[in-house]
């Protein structure tokens, strides 16, 4: 098969892979996708996936999006750092069990030769790595593999970077599927899990806040405005442009939040601005109402900025002052003890909270521990 066709192969299962899943095909298009004869089957170093042209010419369309499938999963299960000392050809194996059987039963039609057996169902990667390493047979043999040989020659800085990497596209794809509202359902739970402890608060709050707001601004894929080229006929996700729009930042100011506290949230939303350069930045003094709606530009001190409040909580004078002016994101500051909002925004939210409260029930909630 020539080398376009083969191209034009993959791209087809790459739409395909669209139409099935927007977790997984936020994250595929986020990899390098390339042909070599160097690897027997295909395989993936959790940044990029290689097929071996021969092998991937002879699989059918249906084969081909189960195979990008496959591969995508891998990177989303994290196995690559995730492997520790295990023996690497059994671990991978292990993974090849765990996602061909949840392909299969989503519908995905699997390469002739992929590992499959339903008494691995609802068993997590380790548990099945267990199993298989007791049994120890060697006739078993992994319908994909990792590129050994890039991870055994890079650094332990470089496999860090790329650790870093793969866990900001798979949080990424975490939120996308959010917004679209597909998360339940398509992600499963050992993913959800990894993905918990991932953005768990063991960083400290400013890092989790600039890493969620740099993934803003990459060039990226959204789902929120289909891709023209192909609507109506597929509900394709559109490029966006690599910048960052209006940003919202609301202070809970019942007396939740200690003077030091609120110059350190203003310490940080200052350099928010001067990084990030948002087209336009609000501040919001709020308890149980708006007092204040402060239209930050670049030549303001935010530190001298005077707030009120005192009284109780309410976070819904923001949200509908939000509903009504659409920021690309709202980043809230708050201990959450508040009446629960159960309608979720079609916008992003940071919420930002120096209690030990349960999670916001929507969005994403990083804790500042001080």
């Amino acid at each position: 098969m020539e080398t376009k066709t083969i191209e034009d192969g993959l791209r087809h299962a790459k739409i395909e892979l669209m139409t099935k899943s927007v977790f997984l095909s936020t994250i595929c298009l986020r990899l390098k996708h390339s042909f070599s004869d160097a690897i027997p089957t295909a395989g993936t170093n959790g940044l990029s996936i290689i097929y071996n042209p021969k092998f991937f010419a002879e699989l059918s369309a249906p084969e081909r999006t189960g195979l990008l499938a496959h591969e995508v999963w891998h990177v989303a299960f994290n196995h690559l750092t995730r492997v520790g000392s295990r023996d690497k050809r059994t671990w991978n194996m292990a993974g090849d069990y765990v996602i061909n059987l949840m392909l299969s039963e989503e519908g995905y039609q699997i390469p002739k030769g992929g590992l499959l057996d339903q008494r691995f169902k609802s068993m997590s990667t380790e548990e099945v790595y267990k199993i298989i390493d007791e049994e120890d047979d060697d006739d078993q043999a992994g319908g994909s593999e990792f590129f050994e040989d890039l991870l055994e020659a890079s650094t332990p800085k470089e496999q860090k970077e790329i650790a870093d990497k793969v866990t900001d596209i798979i949080i990424q794809a975490q939120v996308q599927s959010k917004l679209s509202g597909k998360e339940v359902g398509e992600i499963p739970g050992e993913i959800s899990r990894a993905i918990d402890e991932l953005i768990n608060p063991k960083l400290p709050w400013d890092q989790l806040l600039t890493r969620f707001l740099t993934n803003m601004i990459k060039e990226d894929y959204t789902w929120a405005k289909p891709n023209k080229r192909f609507f109506p006929q597929h509900y394709l996700p559109s490029q966006n442009s690599p910048t960052i729009g209006d940003i919202v930042v609301a202070i809970d100011t019942s007396g939740s939040v200690s003077d030091k506290e609120l110059r350190e949230m203003l310490s940080e939303i200052q350099d928010i601005r001067e990084v990030y350069k948002p087209d336009s930045l609000k501040i919001i003094d709020c308890d149980w109402e708006i007092h204040n709606v402060f239209d930050v530009d670049k030549h303001d001190n935010i530190l001298d900025l005077k707030f009120t409040g005192g009284g109780g909580t309410s976070f819904q004078p923001v949200i509908d002052y939000c509903d009504k002016h659409q920021p690309q994101v709202l980043i809230y500051f708050t201990d959450l003890y508040a009446l629960q909002l159960t309608e979720e925004p079609t916008y992003p939210i940071m919420w930002i909270c120096n209690s030990e409260h349960d999670p916001a029930p929507f969005g994403e909630t990083i804790y500042n521990n001080g």
